[in-house]
């Protein structure tokens, strides 16, 4: 007996103090002995440099940038705070320049009622060329956008750069009267003041200015109205003159600005002008005014603008930066869409024609005859071969009312005298 307590009591301290047990097996009560994993190495950081990414984006007026970003190894913090290379941006701007279209079949994908407006327009594209003014308007768009390119905030939108799908010279074989047609989009020109017929006149716009090209003589003498603007700035930029310690630049830059105000200062005193919400006029831009060529625009020269199956009778009013085309006075704006305004283009996509008359400009300019301007496009029209449509009639905004007719009151009708009534004595 007391051997076996011994045995016993060996078996317990042997099960409390454990034995040795080979490496990597766990003993477990429950169940067969499972391998300890082996542990992971810890990974190496990603390393910042040298890295590569590329991003793409739009920036506001509708451009679309890459970006292609790079990390690589430098020297020290201090030193490369110091290299002007260790921290650049390196841009390349990629412009695709269009070319003009010169087929009935790709105006009428624009302008699907042009040819049953314009019959003969089959024939004239036969003959026509593309005009020069064309490769001219995408040089200047493509030096505008190469000028800005260190502020691509000032850069052309991408809608502005596109705005014009084609230009071509068109001849009647037999009359000979000439048209150069545009197909562009239509953006809106509010500008022009004329005191003498609207006194006053929306000036909001943040790009308004109170004159155009086309201007007449003023016949009255009531002032316009934004004359009083510039004789206060004309009498600041003098009194700012005549400060002491006004530097050379700053004297050299006043004197411009005081030659420009007492200019316009000058026109406001003494013309009229069109203006844009009542009379119907285009912007044709400097490139194609005043040129050696038969097919050179000029202010005051007729023209038609087709849209939407409607023939809009109008003059060339203004002459616009040599980089766009499209624009039309918010009158014409107005009547193709009626949510036109400043910052709201009535056509955006390029389906407007505009036929412009070279040659036909009459002087001396005088106030807007918007009858006479009817028919003398009608006229123009009808030497380019007729039209099948009908030509809009403008109703002149600036003409007064009708005086009001004055009621009248019926005299009270006098009795007839009764036969048993006796007549009074002579």
């Amino acid at each position: 007996m007391r051997l076996a307590r011994l045995v016993l009591a060996g078996l317990g301290v042997a099960l409390l103090t454990g034995c040795p047990r080979p490496a990597g097996v766990q003993t477990s009560l429950t169940g067969p002995a499972t391998p300890t994993p082996e542990p992971k190495p810890t990974p190496i950081p990603t390393p910042y440099v040298p890295n590569k990414r590329l991003e793409i984006g739009k920036i506001f007026n509708g451009m679309q940038y890459r970006v292609h970003f790079e990390t690589d190894y430098g020297t020290t913090a201090t030193r490369d705070r110091n290299e002007a290379e260790s921290y650049v941006a390196e841009l390349t701007v990629k412009v695709k320049v269009p070319k003009p279209h010169q087929s009935l079949a790709e105006l009428s994908q624009l302008n699907p009622k042009l040819p049953e407006l314009l019959p003969v327009l089959p024939q004239l594209i036969e003959g026509a060329n593309v005009s020069p003014y064309f490769d001219e308007l995408y040089r200047l768009k493509v030096e505008q956008v190469k000028s800005n390119v260190k502020r691509l905030d000032t850069v052309l939108t991408k809608h502005n750069f596109y705005d014009c799908e084609t230009i071509l010279e068109l001849q009647h074989p037999e009359t000979k009267r000439r048209a150069l047609l545009i197909q562009a989009d239509m953006d809106v020109d509010e500008d022009g003041s004329d005191s003498d017929r609207i006194p006053v006149v929306d000036g909001s716009s943040l790009t308004f200015q109170p004159f155009t090209s086309y201007r007449w003589a003023k016949k009255s003498e009531t002032p316009n109205p934004f004359l009083a603007q510039r004789e206060e700035s004309l009498a600041k930029a003098r009194e700012d003159a005549g400060k002491p310690g006004v530097t050379a630049e700053r004297t050299k830059a006043l004197k411009r600005i005081i030659s420009d105000i007492e200019e316009e200062i000058y026109s406001l005193k003494k013309y009229s002008f069109l203006v844009g919400a009542v009379d119907p006029f285009i912007v044709l831009p400097k490139l194609a005014v005043g040129q050696k060529s038969p097919f050179s625009g000029a202010t005051g020269d007729y023209c038609v603008v087709v849209h939407d199956g409607v023939l809009y009778p109008a003059i060339v009013g203004d002459v616009g930066p040599g980089y766009k085309m499209g624009e039309s006075s918010l009158r014409i704006c107005k009547e193709i869409n009626k949510r036109s305004n400043a910052m709201n283009r009535p056509v955006s996509d390029l389906k407007v024609t505009y036929l412009v008359f070279p040659g036909t400009s009459e002087k001396p300019f005088g106030v807007p005859d918007l009858t006479k301007w009817h028919d003398r496009c009608a006229k123009f029209l009808d030497e380019l071969g007729g039209t099948h449509g009908e030509l809009f009639t403008w109703a002149d905004l600036t003409a007064p009312p009708p005086p009001t007719p004055t009621p009248t009151t019926p005299s009270p009708a006098t009795p007839a005298a009764s036969a048993s009534t006796p007549k009074p004595a002579p």
